[in-house]
């Protein structure tokens, strides 16, 4: 089975983040669910014309078609894999453990106002996608991106009212997957205040005692 390893935690833990640079450093593929979908929904295709409105309305997507999205974009011969929003219920996390020779998960562990404060402050380029924030990764020029020069965009799913059935759904839905990994004895609790770097190194000190 192919390695795996899991970032959760309350949106804007900075969950993708800590997952892309684990990515480089260990050369796995870094798989968002939450982006996937998006693009589904850009590029108008089938999938993405099912979920735009779940998405919109900070709910969340049936397990199949996490399941599907997840087996099409598997890169062959991938050395590992970072899931970043995946998993996000019990049968996906169940899913996870049957699929994939599982590492360690990572729970970024920050407070709901944190949390909140984080989501409302970010940005994403309208045509190539990436990520700003307000205050922690702003652009040079306000609402341009940087690499393309589109304008940036609050999105869909950060909007007041989807942001606070996101935070709803990952207390009644995600949290519990935490008490189902320490069962396992396969989950590590990192304080998400940190900087970047730190909580890089932390995760990093751990994996080399795996």
């Amino acid at each position: 089975m192919t390695d795996a390893i899991v970032f959760l935690g309350i949106q804007g833990s900075g969950k993708g983040t800590q997952a892309g640079l684990l990515a480089q450093r260990m050369c796995f593929q870094h798989i968002n669910i939450g982006d996937l979908l998006r693009q589904e929904v850009s590029i108008g295709s089938a999938v993405g014309d099912a979920v735009g409105h779940i998405i919109e309305r900070g709910d969340l997507v049936k397990d199949t078609i996490v399941f599907d999205m997840i087996d099409t974009s598997v890169e062959p011969g991938c050395k590992g894999i970072i899931f970043d929003g995946f998993p996000r219920t019990l049968s996906q996390a169940e899913h996870l453990v049957e699929h994939y020779n599982l590492i360690q998960v990572y729970y970024l562990e920050l407070s709901e106002e944190d949390a909140i404060h984080r989501i409302e402050g970010r940005l994403v380029c309208t045509n190539c996608g990436e990520n700003y924030h307000t205050q922690h990764k702003p652009p040079s020029v306000p609402g341009i991106c940087d690499i393309c020069g589109s304008a940036l965009a609050t999105r869909a799913d950060d909007e007041p009212e989807a942001i606070a059935k996101r935070v709803k759904a990952f207390y009644e839905r995600t949290f519990i997957l935490k008490s189902f990994f320490e069962k396992r004895d396969s989950i590590t609790s990192i304080p998400a205040c940190k900087s970047v770097e730190e909580i890089q190194e932390l995760i990093l000190e751990d994996i080399s005692k795996r």
